[in-house]
């Protein structure tokens, strides 16, 4: 994928340089941006050729691009130090409840499990083993 990204940019680049040879003389003249806002007079600061102009765009369009992308990495790694510090803290709390309770009543789960599986086994022998005193 990052092969092909690289390929797309040069094919772009390439591009762009033949308009900029071809369009030589037209993006070689000087071109005189005007601002004209109702409540100031016109504005004319000074000529600049139009390829100038252009780049000058293309340049600013970048630089507001990685504006915005450093923004939202930015927001993404506050956002993640917020949950690793929410993890630290209930790791914490549980490892406080832990130590709180008593180790009697923190039996592992497989005691519990082969307890309950003998203490069916027998009432199951009791209800199943016949009575001696009863002659049937």
């Amino acid at each position: 994928m990052r092969y092909i990204k690289v390929l797309l940019l040069v094919l772009i680049f390439f591009i762009s340089m033949i308009f900029l040879f071809q369009n030589q003389e037209t993006l070689g003249r000087d071109m005189t941006l005007k601002l004209n806002l109702f409540f100031l007079p016109p504005m004319q600061p000074f000529s600049l050729p139009t390829y100038f102009v252009l780049l000058a765009g293309f340049l600013l369009g970048a630089l507001l691009t990685m504006t915005c992308f450093l923004w939202e990495r930015l927001s993404f790694s506050a956002k993640l130090m917020r949950a690793q510090w929410k993890i630290r803290n209930l790791e914490k709390e549980v490892a406080g409840y832990k130590a709180k309770t008593p180790a009697a009543l923190a039996v592992p789960t497989e005691a519990k499990s082969k307890f309950s599986l003998k203490k069916a086994a027998k009432e199951k022998d009791e209800i199943i083993a016949p009575d001696p005193d009863q002659n049937t």
